[in-house]
């Protein structure tokens, strides 16, 4: 009989490659408004390089109408998170802002948040707001994530109350990220000012990547943007999408982090 092929016979199995260890080098830029209640502005930022955690809030402006600085809270929340994020060994976003949340209390005010941590070959988040990100692969867009708003410019926020959980439930995402790709993430004062295919035409005329360079690059753009009072920016296609007049970008504090996934450098050890 002739066995050189047999068809019942079980497919060899398949050589699956493992999933690469991806680190991620961060540069980033926070400008506040000059009209900010608080002198440091009402965003605040964190980034954990080890962890491969970062994160960013909006304090709510309106707060300033009751004589309130919320960056204090945004601060607490980031500073919160962070420290949340060193004692998490999964980096599970969602729970780094549970915890980061449970902790900043007796403190008035309120912010959105996003926490981002890159874990093997993805990127896992967690938003509550209008912050977010975006995810670039050779220079081109190709994930931007869900904003929470309850009407046009009315944020879901989080605040201090007698709650066990998150208040509001986070909008989460894994995307499974390539050695090479640029992460961009930012407050409002980003995300209102700056179309994706801006940041595009910005990470081209770059010949390297350097994130602490294009941080600054991309800032400066939505500072630009925000006093253009002409110019078309996602905030004004935002109002008139919800039946408003409006032309120009939105003045606000502005926070960039820029993140470049790379592959893990191999170690090497001498006998």
């Amino acid at each position: 009989m002739n066995h050189s092929h047999n068809p019942f016979a079980a497919a060899a199995p398949t050589a699956v490659s493992p999933a690469p260890d991806l680190r991620i080098q961060f540069g980033s830029l926070y400008i506040p408004k000059k009209n900010s209640f608080g002198p440091q502005g009402e965003d605040a930022h964190f980034i954990s390089t080890p962890d491969k955690v970062f994160g960013v809030a909006d304090g709510v402006g309106a707060w300033a109408d009751e004589g309130i600085d919320s960056g204090e809270y945004a601060r607490a929340l980031m500073a919160n998170c962070a420290a949340a994020a060193k004692a998490d060994i999964d980096a599970d976003p969602r729970r780094i802002l549970t915890k980061g949340y449970m902790k900043t209390k007796k403190i008035l005010g309120s912010s959105t948040a996003c926490i981002l941590a890159l874990r093997g070959n993805a990127l896992k988040a967690a938003n509550i707001g209008d912050s977010g990100f975006m995810i670039f692969r050779e220079k081109k867009l190709i994930f931007v994530s869900a904003s929470q708003q309850h009407r046009f410019n009315c944020p879901f926020q989080l605040m201090d109350g007698f709650f066990v959980e998150l208040p509001v439930q986070p909008w989460e995402c894994r995307v499974e990220v390539w050695p090479g790709d640029i992460v961009v993430a930012g407050t409002d004062g980003l995300l209102d000012n700056v179309f994706a295919s801006e940041i595009e035409k910005v990470l081209k005329e770059e010949e390297r990547v350097d994130p602490g360079k294009l941080a600054w690059r991309l800032a400066e753009l939505a500072l630009g943007n925000s006093v253009d009072k002409r110019r078309t920016t996602p905030f004004s296609a935002a109002a008139r999408r919800a039946g408003l007049w409006c032309e120009g970008g939105k003045i606000d504090d502005i926070t960039v982090i820029v993140g470049h996934v790379q592959e893990t450098k191999a170690k090497y050890s001498r006998i």
